[in-house]
């Protein structure tokens, strides 16, 4: 009769590698690596022993579920137009970058996609049911109300929340954003600099939070440049709603010669009307985006836009939370930088012997 072999421990792992049972449950939470020969040895040790955390006992022993829900809301319906055009495309980005993150803390990341206004009851069910010890928040702009809804969850039930390109602060919520502002500066300095004088900012209603502060700093700087700016609105987000709009102001003999999109899906959708009326980009109008999507090197001419550090942003979340369910105070915000990425969508104005340039 063979006897099963009892699995090793954490007292078996710090025993043959000679620290403690606190540094080896430290190490292996990911609050704490340490250094030199003791790194060695406990790797070494965890590697002969064949050890492997049970979640299980983790979440049992620490009253925690190992997981951090992430939710992406989505304020489309089901439409067939809808299905075709998919999903908020940073949602992605955030999303990797969370799991990767939270799997090297020793967490793991759930997404659970929402409608627009349904976050908050999402929130409340996954909290009391204990299927999350943190949450991750990436939704069209909030209300002060629905915010203020938010907090009080995570004030009552005691978890962390992160909010994804919100830069509101409020107590028990941390805020993980990009530079917007200052990538819708870069925008217009860098329309500006090719010497367009009169230049539209291609936006969607409802939008998010991110789009929001990238039209303010566009429209900010393009009025201390002396830019006069047209505001298109697209009724929808989606591809064709974008077209519809776009189209109305194209074919005007009185167009701007630029366009700023608040992101690279409605600033490819601008492209493919424009190309469709038989406009020469950027001979004829120039065009920019946001977000660097990995579409934005693909199309042709490959779109200038401003790169958003989205799976970076996921990331930053998983480790203020994570920091947050260990005992330390929950960050009140992290703000991290944007990066201009010059193409061929944007060139000089036309009638103008200015020389193309990046900001």
């Amino acid at each position: 009769m063979t006897h099963k072999r009892k699995p090793p421990t954490i007292a078996d792992v710090a025993a043959l590698a000679g620290v403690s049972a606190q540094t080896v449950s430290n190490y292996l939470t990911g609050r704490f690596k340490p250094r030199g020969q003791n790194l060695q040895r406990l790797e070494n040790a965890i590697s002969e022993l064949g050890y492997r955390p049970s979640a299980a006992a983790r979440a049992l022993r620490l009253k925690q579920s190992g997981m951090i829900a992430m939710l992406l809301e989505d304020g489309a319906d089901l439409s067939d137009e809808r299905i075709r055009e998919g999903w908020e495309p940073l949602h992605a980005m955030f999303l990797y970058g969370a799991t990767n993150r939270a799997r090297e803390l020793g967490f793991y990341v759930t997404p659970v996609l929402t409608r627009q206004g349904g976050a908050e009851m999402e929130a409340i069910r996954l909290v009391r049911e204990g299927r999350a010890d943190a949450l991750i928040c990436s939704t069209e702009m909030m209300p002060e109300a629905r915010l203020e809804h938010l907090q009080q969850i995570a004030r009552t039930e005691k978890v962390p929340i992160a909010m994804l390109q919100e830069n509101r602060k409020r107590d028990f919520i941390c805020s993980v954003s990009a530079a917007d502002e200052q990538g819708g500066e870069q925008a217009a300095q860098h329309l500006a600099a090719l010497g367009h004088t009169h230049v539209a900012i291609m936006t969607v209603k409802p939008i998010w939070p991110g789009p929001v502060r990238r039209r303010s700093g566009f429209e900010t700087a393009a009025q201390n440049l002396g830019l006069a700016v047209e505001v298109w609105e697209a009724e929808h987000y989606t591809m064709e709603a974008v077209r519809r709009r776009a189209a109305v102001d194209l074919v005007s003999q009185n167009r701007p010669t630029a366009v700023f999109a608040v992101n690279d899906v409605i600033a490819i959708a601008v492209m493919q009307q424009a190309i469709e009326l038989r406009l020469n980009i950027p001979k004829d109008i120039s065009i920019l985006g946001f977000n660097d999507l990995d579409i934005a090197t693909y199309v042709r001419p490959a779109l200038t836009t401003i790169r958003t550090p989205a799976a970076a942003m996921g990331a930053r979340a998983v480790e203020v939370l994570v920091d947050a369910i260990s005992g330390q105070p929950l960050a009140s915000s992290a703000l991290l930088p944007i990066e201009f990425v010059s193409r061929q969508s944007t060139g000089a104005a036309p009638n103008t012997s200015c020389v193309r340039t990046t900001v």
